[in-house]
């Protein structure tokens, strides 16, 4: 449908299908609304450019999470060659609320994220954030089914262990 008269009715219904999960990788992987922002756009810029040129796409969803990952994947590079340090305003917030504690705990699974290494990081958010099952992983990520699984349970243990002096801090009050 993409290649036909169809095409733009046919791109808005994938569109809405497809960017909640888009914007939610962009966003982990990336950190910052900004960036999330320019990549997700241009994702679906670059998705509706090429979608034509490839006649029987099996698998729209792969199509459009491996440009996205190979936009993060730049952008990730360009980033630490400028080493960028951002301040984040929200944080801030003077008292002390509920919502400054989740902001609080949403920026230490921010960070945590962050401190994970790239291949773990992608791994966890396709499976955590993008509900992605392992072999879509593995297909994604051109890596074995059970390398996939491995990388997100380690992820998973060193995002708690990351957390755990928090959680533990949290707990007690």
């Amino acid at each position: 449908m993409l290649r036909g008269a169809e095409r733009e009715e046919a791109f808005a219904e994938l569109y809405a299908r497809l960017s909640p999960n888009v914007y939610a990788y962009c966003l982990r992987v990336l950190g910052g609304r900004d960036r999330a922002n320019d990549i997700f756009q241009e994702t679906f810029m670059r998705f509706f450019q090429s979608a034509e040129r490839h006649s029987g796409l099996e698998n729209v969803r792969g199509y459009a999470l491996t440009i996205c990952r190979n936009l993060c994947l730049n952008e990730k590079k360009r980033v630490q060659t400028a080493a960028a340090v951002e301040f984040d305003d929200a944080l801030y917030n003077p008292g002390v609320t509920r919502e400054a504690d989740r902001n609080e705990m949403l920026q230490l699974i921010h960070t945590a994220l962050d401190l994970l290494p790239h291949d773990m990081r992608e791994a966890f958010v396709l499976r955590e954030y993008d509900g992605l099952p392992y072999q879509e992983i593995a297909d994604l990520l051109n890596i074995k089914l059970d390398t996939a699984k491995v990388r997100v349970f380690r992820a998973k243990q060193r995002i708690r262990e990351i957390l755990e002096p928090y959680l533990n801090e949290f707990s007690r009050e």
